[in-house]
This record gives structure tokens, sequence and C-alpha cells, in this order.
């Protein structure tokens, strides 16, 4: 059952970090940089109480992490600035099926294991279709062909990021893992975000001084460390005990009603259906009792 409460909490922290820029359209890319680097740093002492792990491979998938959260990161804060965050969230659901089917090729022995299980495994089917309805239902107005060319690679990518973040938790110890995350890949990411940021604003260095750390992004990025890091914890949480990763993607895609509650609360106008979402909790309660079987 952990994996359903850390999964939860990463819905109501990812709501956060999704709605955080609608408002205020600060730069993608600088606001990355203060997500990596800043999460990064303020996670640092927990190496002083982590054993040194030299393992090549462990160290490659933290980098290539770094990479896929670097881009993912600036992807999500460009379409919630442009787009809004509501929009940007809800094109987030294909995200289950890719890392169910990621999840089912990974490890291929689970899949059969359901398969002879037919009960549950169309409960889980069945339940799953139907967050994804409910979601994609959630707004009456369709796609928008530009929101959809900006946010699909994302969307790959963010499923990749699942996975691989899976593979690093249970490699070695989860404490060690998570350690590891919240520096080395976080360490990637936020340079990976400078380097795209010199790369496209070309600024001088007192221009990008004053960009970064104006105080209307101070005050952002703070916030955006504070509640990063805890997404980052409760999500490697439950990806470390989930028994798929598609899941915990479901289960993180309550923050469309977080993120309603937020547009309430700041006068936004959002045309989401209460109705819709409280249903989608429904399909979500039957996700995790079939998934618990």
């Amino acid at each position: 059952m952990i994996w359903i409460i850390a999964g939860l909490f990463y819905g109501l922290f990812m709501a956060f970090y999704t709605s955080v820029n609608q408002n205020r359209k600060i730069n993608g890319y600088v606001l990355g940089i203060w997500r990596g680097l800043g999460v990064a740093f303020v996670s640092m002492p927990m190496m002083l109480i982590t054993p040194f792990i030299f393992d090549p491979l462990y160290l490659f998938l933290l980098v290539v992490q770094g990479f896929l959260v670097g881009f993912y990161d600036s992807r999500l804060f460009f379409s919630s600035a442009k787009f809004g965050a509501a929009e940007t969230s809800r094109i987030l659901v294909f995200s289950i099926l890719i890392s169910m089917t990621l999840w089912w090729s990974f490890h291929p022995t689970e899949f059969l294991n359901i398969w002879h299980r037919p009960f549950v495994f169309w409960g889980i089917i069945v339940s799953v279709l139907g967050v994804i309805l409910c979601y994609l239902k959630m707004l009456e107005r369709a796609f928008s062909k530009r929101l959809i060319v900006f946010m699909l690679p994302a969307v790959v990518v963010w499923s990749l990021m699942s996975t691989l973040a899976q593979e690093i938790m249970l490699k070695h110890e989860l404490r060690d893992g998570i350690a590891y995350y919240l520096v080395w890949s976080m360490t990637v990411s936020g340079f990976y975000n400078l380097y795209f940021y010199i790369k496209t604003q070309r600024p001088t260095k007192r221009q990008a001084f004053e960009e970064i750390f104006s105080p209307k992004v101070v005050r952002v990025g703070l916030l955006v460390i504070l509640f990063s890091t805890v997404l980052i914890i409760s999500k490697s949480i439950s990806l470390a005990y989930t028994p798929n990763t598609g899941y915990v993607n479901a289960l993180s895609l309550t923050s469309p009603l977080w993120i309603m509650l937020y547009n309430h609360w700041t006068n936004r106008k959002d045309d989401a259906s209460p109705r819709l979402g409280l249903l989608m909790i429904v399909f979500l309660f039957f996700l995790t009792f079939f998934a618990c079987l």
C-alpha cells in the first residue's frame, strides 16, 4: 500500500510543479536550472551519509536520467506558460499506456502472471481505460495541434523517466538511490537547462545573472526546489514498491484535480469537469484494488 500513498503525494506535488509557471511566464530553461541545480545543492548533505557506489552502469543510468529530466522539465515549464497547466497536464495521460507497455516489455513474466488471471487483467485494463477517458473528457475542448506537437516528445520521455527511475531505485538500496538521484541526476538536469538557456538566449553574463537571480525567479525557484525534492522522494518510493510504473503515472495524474482547485483559488478560468474528476478517482480506486490482488 505504500506505493499508493506515495503515488498520491506525488500527484499533489506534481500539480504544483505543473502549474507554477502558467501565470508567471518564466523562461522554462531558467526554472529548469533552479530545479536541477537547486535540488542537487540542498540534497548534497545526503551524500555524507550515503556510501560511495562504484557501479559504472548505475552512474550511467543516473546521467541518462538527468538528461531526460532536463528535457522534460523545461518542456513542461514552457508548455504550462504557453498552454496552461490544465492542458499540459491532460496530455500526460498517454504516459500510462506507454509506461505499462514498457514495464511489461521489460518484465514479461509479470505480464504473463496477470494474463493468466483474467479477472485481474481485465479489471486493470478497464480501470486504466476509465482513467484515460475521464482524463480526456475532463476538458470539453480538443487538444490543440501545437500542444500535441510540443508535448508529445515530453510524454514519451516522462514514460522513459519512470521506467529508468525504477531501475535506479531497485538496483541498490532505496535510500541510496534517492540520494544519488537527487544529487547526480538533478545536477545533470540543471546543467542541461543551463546549456540550452545560454544557447537559445545568448545572454551576456550580466543579463543571465539578472534573469536567473531576479527576485521573481528566486521566489518561484525556491518553491520549485522545495516541492520538487518532496516530489522526487515520493515518486521514488512509489516506483520502488509498485507492481507497474504505469500505475504510479496514473496516480500522479490526480494532479488535474489539484490544479482545478488552484485555478479556482486564483480565479483563473478552468473548464475542467468536477464530476469527471471524481469519476476518475473511482477508476483509480479500482486500478489500485486490482493491482494489489
